[in-house]
């Protein structure tokens, strides 16, 4: 099962959406950290997605679809860049390598645009992205009910 991976614009923000409105219910307690995350929950998340600011990849199938994504939420802490690594893939997508993939192109793209500590955190009972985290050889942290995910890209 191939899919490119590709940076997303606002011109893609309806395909984005339309990606995480699929996600199950269990999948969006995961993704976004919490219990019950609705359907309009999941469409002001879409709406407020700085895709000029942030790393927004898309992983799209031959048919056009984002059938997932990796958000790298940028910001600053006392002058350091950091960057927030959040994944989401389709169900029947999953189990092929595509979040490891999706996790690649993010370090490669905060690399090219600079370099910074890339972080994330994940829930306890999900193994995939503890995965993810550890193929990226980032350091894993016990924190309460999770896991924190930590590593520093140089430009």
């Amino acid at each position: 099962m191939y899919a490119a991976i590709t940076a997303l614009t606002a011109a893609d923000r309806a395909r984005t959406e339309a990606h995480l409105l699929r996600l199950s219910p269990a999948d969006r307690s995961l993704r976004f950290a919490a219990g019950l995350v609705t359907d309009h929950t999941v469409r002001r998340y879409a709406d407020r997605l700085r895709f000029e600011h942030d790393l927004v990849l898309g992983l799209v199938s031959k048919l056009g679809l984002v059938i997932g994504m990796a958000h790298g939420c940028v910001f600053d802490v006392r002058g350091q860049r950091h960057v927030e690594a959040a994944f989401s893939v389709d169900a029947a997508w999953r189990s092929h390598g595509h979040g490891a993939r999706l996790m690649e192109a993010l370090l490669l793209r905060t690399r090219a645009s600079g370099g910074g500590i890339v972080v994330g955190s994940c829930a306890a009972r999900n193994l995939p992205m503890r995965r993810v985290f550890e193929r990226a050889q980032m350091a894993l942290s016990r924190e309460e009910d999770g896991f924190a995910a930590r590593r520093e890209v140089a430009a």
